[in-house]
């Protein structure tokens, strides 16, 4: 069954923010060529960042997108943080978009 991605940090963790982002992009680059992809991943708060210009983790959001992954991020964090015209890859969600994601079929697993 497929599994969906709740992302709320552009890092892992709290110990080491350095550490952190290379374990986000180590998960995100694994995740992307995984023989069975999340059906989407909602990128939302300081995870929103992972899908706009200069993210290391492009690349791996852009192969997860060409799997059909559905990649939405956050509205509401995009334009927090100044970030809704640098989104490069996936779609701004909404929260209505996040809810009906959150209660459909199929796991929720939250990263961050």
């Amino acid at each position: 069954m497929a599994k969906r991605l709740l992302v709320l940090s552009d890092h892992i963790g709290r110990d080491s923010d350095e550490l952190g982002h290379i374990l986000m992009q180590n998960f995100l680059y694994a995740t992307a060529r995984n023989s069975e992809p999340p059906l989407c991943v909602m990128l939302m708060n300081g995870a929103v960042r992972l899908a706009c210009e200069g993210s290391s983790s492009l690349d791996d959001l852009r192969l997860l997108a060409e799997k059909g992954v559905d990649i939405k991020a956050c509205g509401t964090c995009l334009d927090f943080l100044g970030l809704k015209d640098s989104l490069v890859v996936g779609v701004v969600g909404t929260m209505v978009d996040g809810v009906a994601a959150l209660l459909g079929e199929g796991d929720v697993v939250t990263i961050g």
